[in-house]
């Protein structure tokens, strides 16, 4: 896929695709929770945790997730930045130029499945 811009129906597949990728990456992590929030908003339909942009071909990504006390913090995100953009990068083929990951809070194990 080399497209100097990407039209609305790529742009709305590649979400799709990244949100799930996402979704898969961190449900398979013990001791990662993405960030959930209370906010309701009718027309948004992608995880409020995940904030997704285009510049061009190349993708954007913000991540907000919690993680349980006591990971290796650096060794964990860097895993999951890693994990995620070579997916993205194989099942859409579009550049990825950031998977930034941003720790909401450090949990206990016990509080773990509050999270969730």
């Amino acid at each position: 896929m080399r497209y100097k811009y990407l039209d609305f129906e790529t742009i709305k597949a590649a979400s799709d695709i990244i949100s799930a990728i996402v979704d898969s990456s961190l449900q398979e992590r013990e001791g990662v929770v993405p960030v959930k929030s209370d906010k309701f908003s009718f027309f948004k339909k992608s995880p409020d945790y995940i904030s997704l942009s285009f510049k061009n071909t190349e993708v954007y990504l913000k991540i907000k997730m919690n993680i349980q006390k006591g990971m290796n913090i650096i060794e964990e995100t860097t895993k999951i930045q890693k994990e995620i953009k070579d997916e993205i990068i194989h099942l859409t083929g579009l550049k990825v130029r950031r998977v930034d990951l941003f720790i909401d809070k450090i949990i206990h194990h016990s509080s773990l499945e509050d999270f969730r």
